[in-house]
């Protein structure tokens, strides 16, 4: 494909008339660099972030195509529930990316964690607002990966159950390890990419990850969210903390650990994201294609301006 795209168009007069890096990262000093350690990480929902840290990416533009109903719309005059959806997985991702960043870049003690009394157990833990922001959006990210099941499971109209879905079994028969026929010989390639992608995170049930921290990514969400996971200040940990820090009760782990699994599932939840926009956006072409003849009526969609969101 390369070579018959350089045969046939002038690659590089195009290359030439492109400005990739003459765009605005913000006004402040504190939004550019934000900006562009996203670019750097490749933490933005666009595609064109994935060329590289170009100013052109420095923005969330990915969105779900548009979409056709058949059915009746369960809220008449309003866009369909999916759309909604979507939206709140991407607030969720953009504020979480931000939290994370916040996270890695604090100075200081914040004013919230004064007056704080918390008891030193001489183990150098690291106790912060900053620390707590990246494990929150280690939290966030993680459940980004669940909800994305959550919505394939309805779009694609698979019938599982809502309450026992999450991002590796939903393209399973309920209790095997077999694929749903409905996903054998699939032509929706980027579908195909987000199974694969599913395939990085741990299953107790569905063994085989292909990614060799998978299970340890899945301990530390357990952790998080249901027991006791202890992070402590990183310069310590090699020399004066060892793995027997939090005893039976919990984990320990080191701060450029925990940095850096956040970081890490960030960009399986950015991916997670954008295969899904690219695999719906296949499946209404699917769909389009076997659709019988018909009127379609058609609903625009306006944006939702930034100026309307709300600090609370």
């Amino acid at each position: 494909m390369a070579v018959s795209i350089a045969q046939n168009v002038p690659v590089d007069m195009i290359r030439e008339s492109q400005n990739l890096d003459g765009f605005s990262l913000g006004r402040s000093k504190r939004e550019k660099a934000y900006r562009r350690w996203c670019l750097e990480e490749r933490l933005f929902l666009n595609p064109l972030n994935d060329l590289g840290a170009h100013s052109i990416a420095a923005n969330d533009v990915l969105t779900l195509p548009s979409l056709t109903e058949i059915k009746p719309p369960t809220r008449p005059g309003f866009a369909p529930p999916i759309i909604g959806f979507f939206n709140q997985m991407k607030q969720e991702f953009a504020s979480a990316r931000f939290m994370l960043f916040e996270g890695l870049i604090a100075e200081g003690v914040h004013f919230s964690d004064k007056d704080v009394l918390l008891y030193n157990t001489l183990d150098y833990p690291s106790y912060s607002l900053a620390m707590e922001r990246v494990r929150t959006s280690f939290r966030i990210a993680y459940s980004l990966l669940d909800k994305t099941a959550f919505l394939i499971n309805d779009y694609w109209c698979l019938g599982k159950r809502p309450d026992q879905i999450n991002f590796r079994n939903v393209w399973m028969v309920e209790g095997k390890k077999t694929l749903l026929p409905a996903f054998e010989e699939y032509e929706n390639w980027p579908l195909r990419g987000l199974f694969w992608l599913s395939k990085e995170i741990h299953n107790e049930a569905l063994k085989g990850a292909t990614a060799p921290d998978a299970r340890e990514l899945h301990d530390l969400r357990n952790h998080l969210e249901h027991k006791y996971l202890q992070v402590h200040e990183g310069w310590a940990v090699a020399g004066f903390v060892d793995a027997f820090a939090t005893g039976e009760l919990g984990k320990s782990l080191s701060s450029h650990e925990m940095e850096a699994k956040a970081l890490r599932v960030m960009k399986i939840a950015r991916s997670a994201l954008c295969y899904l926009s690219l695999a719906i956006g296949r499946e209404e072409e699917l769909r389009d294609s076997k659709r019988p003849d018909g009127p379609v009526f058609s609903m625009p969609l306006s944006t939702w301006d930034d100026a309307w969101k709300r600090s609370r």
